[in-house]
């Protein structure tokens, strides 16, 4: 070969050599799908042991990915936890410690850093943030709570209007209305967003924020006689009565958690239950409760069938990881509850499934704790993007390769107050115990401490049990030495 034929050939070599890397790195990064429902309980889900409720979809996506039985919320109420997922870190780091406060959407979150790694990001469904989404390339959200049928959304193009006590009635002024039941046109509109991608060379993250099961109980048409005529079994501790446990002190208000108190459970009115035993009254609102939950569970998973199939047909599966999660758990009656915010295990826990065909082992189940704010280090690892130090969670990455056993001992929570029915908790929880503090609370009422592994239902609080005093003692030192690891600016009593 002459030289100008040998320069020729080295030049087209270096190019097709770095076509080829830019080609292989871009390969090696997935498309995300990252799923986010509302209020959806581990136990509503037939991969973690449901037998009154068919879940097909989620069970695939178990039965091909790894489902992690102790993922743990940092802060059990819907804006709080949301933020954590978004920031990678606590409350009190990311500024969203209650309900209904906003995010400060100049902050860093992993949308926005994946962004910058060359990603196409997109939201859709509830966003409970209140401040008008960032890091996003496309949004189509519904502000707050949204509606369970024709839904309003809002996008880029849209007014965005804050809700607050001065907006609440003009915050949902312009957007588009979508026509049918939530979960289904919220899916469509994330699945035409993907098709519209056309030949884009850039991977995508996708975030799906389903409104079910969170309230109203009102479901998709197709659903709302599912369970008509069975009786449901009831969980052992439907008719608990908290003695020597937090609950009992303010039992009698708790009307944002306890089933006998809910008012919208229109099976019973307050006179019928006042008329009857509480015990009586507990189990017919429990079969209301629990029949309209599971309902709006259908609806969720028949979505993810629809999802999980369109991946398939477009021949996105092989190349596209898929997580599904909520914000918190949820209690399904266990101690008489309906709601979320208690450290109590059912609220605790949420379901995590993660699917990423040959790179996670199919079937696989994960036991030791995982948390919300380990999300964000995660996918950022996955991708071969930098962690920032600033994040507080762990990347599960080795867990998911299956070259690690676990990421921490001990998972930290902290739950703000919000008024006398929702009392301030802080806590800690390690393979085998729990500790919570109450700041708010009198007398014993301040602590309670289980041993998980001989009373898993939490029902005997030892916090005040002399045969337990080291390690009451033991249990505080590591709480207060989590909540300085995280900077979390609480006082932790040795009282």
């Amino acid at each position: 070969l002459n030289n100008t034929m040998t320069r020729h050939f080295s030049l087209f070599s270096l190019i097709a050599i770095f076509t080829f890397q830019a080609v292989s790195v871009a390969a090696a990064r997935p498309n995300i799908i990252f799923i986010v429902a509302d209020d959806h309980a581990r136990k509503a889900i037939g991969a973690y042991g449901n037998t009154d409720i068919h879940t097909p979809g989620l069970d695939r996506l178990a039965a091909e990915g790894m489902r992690f039985n102790h993922a743990l919320t940092p802060n059990s109420f819907c804006t709080p936890a949301r933020a954590a997922i978004l920031t990678g870190k606590y409350s009190h780091k990311n500024g969203v410690t209650h309900l209904n406060q906003r995010f400060d959407g100049s902050q860093q979150t992993f949308p926005k850093l994946l962004q910058k790694a060359g990603y196409e990001t997109s939201l859709f469904g509830k966003w409970h943030l209140l401040t008008q989404p960032t890091g996003f390339d496309h949004y189509c959200v519904m502000k707050m709570q949204g509606m369970a049928h024709d839904p309003i959304v809002f996008e880029p193009q849209h007014e965005w209007i804050v809700w607050g006590p001065k907006t609440k009635k003009t915050y949902m002024k312009g957007g588009r209305r979508l026509k049918g039941y939530n979960m289904d046109v919220i899916t469509d509109e994330a699945i035409r967003w993907i098709d519209n991608r056309g030949d884009s060379e850039k991977p995508f993250c996708l975030l799906l924020h389903p409104k079910p099961p969170h309230e109203p109980y009102d479901p998709a048409p197709r659903h709302a006689t599912l369970w008509e005529d069975v009786t449901i079994p009831e969980p052992p501790t439907l008719l608990d009565d908290y003695r020597g446990r937090t609950p009992e002190a303010i039992a009698d208000t708790m009307r944002s958690n306890r089933i006998f108190l809910k008012q919208n459970l229109r099976s019973l009115s307050m006179d019928e239950r006042k008329a009857m035993s509480r015990e009586e009254a507990t189990r017919i609102l429990y079969q209301e409760y629990i029949k309209g939950y599971y309902r709006l569970v259908m609806a969720v998973d028949e979505n993810i069938v629809k999802l999980l199939d369109y991946l398939d047909d477009s021949h996105l599966t092989k190349n596209t990881l898929v997580i599904y999660t909520s914000d918190q758990g949820f209690s399904l009656g266990e101690h008489g509850f309906y709601n979320k915010q208690w450290m109590y295990e059912e609220p605790l826990h949420q379901p995590l499934i993660v699917r990423y065909p040959g790179k996670i082992k199919a079937g696989t189940v994960h036991d030791s704790m995982v948390n919300h704010v380990d999300l964000a280090p995660t996918l950022l690892d996955i991708v071969n993007h930098p962690i920032p130090d600033d994040m507080q969670g762990y990347s599960l990455k080795p867990i998911l390769e299956g070259k690690s056993n676990k990421v921490r001992d001990a998972s930290y929570y902290h739950f703000y107050s919000h008024g006398k029915q929702l009392p301030e908790m802080i806590g800690i929880r390690t393979e085998t115990q729990k500790l919570i503090h109450y700041p708010g609370m009198e007398g014993n009422y301040r602590w309670e401490m289980f041993d998980l592994k001989s009373d898993p239902e939490e029902m005997n609080n030892l916090a005040h049990s002399s045969d337990h005093r080291e390690l009451r003692y033991q249990l505080t030192q590591e709480l207060r030495s989590l909540a300085e690891r995280y900077e979390d600016p609480v006082q932790i009593p040795e009282k």
